[in-house]
């Protein structure tokens, strides 16, 4: 039984296709204007944040003066513009890769924590830093993949079997990505644990969740990858979606690669996006990048405001939304489902 049917005993076992209202324009254009507005916020509070106190009016300054203060013009244009700008593009690429699962898969707990995906690459970033490569290598990069393509694998391939009678494919996706989950996060703490700091005692403690990029500029990667995913699926909706999940494969494993694990942006995001806007890909698209890039961008701000001196990772405060957001995602997927399985009888 698919998502859209509704089961009716009294008509001899019938079906009826119920078909989701269409979302109206004003608000997929409310959504995307709201999107935009926290995109900027989220740029000017990661300008303004950081141990070299800076206030609005001489971020204004330094963007419209003729003659800035030399210092804060190198603070803004060379650390924290380019800084910002990462995080843009790696909450825009988490959401987008959440977006493709769930265009591909037509189910609401798709993500790439959930499929896998994300713990996958983790445990290739692990290996990475155990065998004590280049981190900014291409081969680093394609361990991460692998990963990815070995979690996601995993979970895919259980989601099938069904372990859970009378729930819907949400609630049976959520259960297995969980499980799987919290089965690789304790494999690449494993790894970590064979493995001597040295070095890379910065990057071992940034896969664990996020804790800020890595030194060393990923941006122009970032930006080329999320250029050529989000704008061929944008010119070519219909006839690229059998490439949605290794699109998303790829756009998670290098956000790993960049900076870790950062939860709940590619499940809360997408989820978010398509109960507003609906199953345009390419509205999908262009609302991820700005929800959310604006999203960590402001996740960040908040985190280097709790500890200024050597920053607090942004997965827990994104939890702060997300754990109440998952919650109520499981409350009411198991709730429809309850109800569809009763209707059989």
């Amino acid at each position: 039984m698919s998502e859209q049917e509704i089961h009716v005993g009294e008509c001899g076992g019938g079906t009826i296709a119920a078909k989701p209202n269409a979302p109206r324009p004003q608000r997929i254009v409310l959504a995307l204007v709201a999107g935009f507005i926290l995109l900027i916020l989220g740029l000017f509070l990661s300008l303004i944040t950081g141990i070299f106190p800076i206030s609005y009016t001489e971020v204004l300054e330094v963007f419209f003066s003729s003659n800035p203060d030399p210092t804060l013009k190198e603070v803004i244009y060379q650390i924290r513009m380019p800084f910002a700008l990462d995080m843009l593009l790696l909450g825009g690429c988490l959401a987008v890769s959440g977006t493709l699962l769930q265009l591909r898969t037509a189910n609401r707990f798709a993500s790439p924590t959930l499929t896998g995906l994300m713990p996958g690459a983790m445990i290739g970033l692990c290996v990475v830093l155990l065998l004590g490569m280049d981190i900014d290598s291409f081969g680093s990069m394609a361990l991460c993949i692998a990963g990815a393509v070995f979690g996601g694998f995993i979970v895919f391939t259980l989601n099938k079997i069904r372990f859970i009678r009378g729930r819907s494919e949400g609630v049976h996706l959520f259960m297995i990505g969980f499980i799987i989950d919290v089965v690789l996060r304790s494999a690449s703490g494993f790894i970590m644990l064979l493995g001597e700091y040295g070095g890379y005692q910065q990057e071992w403690a940034i896969s664990q969740g996020g804790w800020g990029i890595r030194e060393g500029s990923f941006t122009f990667w970032l930006a080329l990858l999320t250029i050529l995913v989000a704008g061929s699926v944008f010119a070519f909706p219909k006839q690229l979606s059998p490439l949605y999940i290794p699109f998303a494969i790829v756009l998670t494993a290098v956000t790993v690669w960049a900076c870790g694990t950062i939860g709940y942006i590619g499940l809360i995001v997408p989820y978010f996006m398509r109960c507003m806007i609906g199953n345009r890909p390419r509205l999908l698209i262009l609302g991820s990048v700005f929800w959310g890039g604006g999203m960590l961008m402001l996740a960040k701000a908040i985190s280097a405001k709790i500890n200024e001196r050597i920053g607090f990772p942004v997965t827990p405060v994104l939890a702060c939304i997300g754990i109440p957001f998952l919650i109520f995602m499981v409350w009411r997927e198991w709730k429809r489902s309850s109800l569809l399985e009763s209707s059989r009888f």
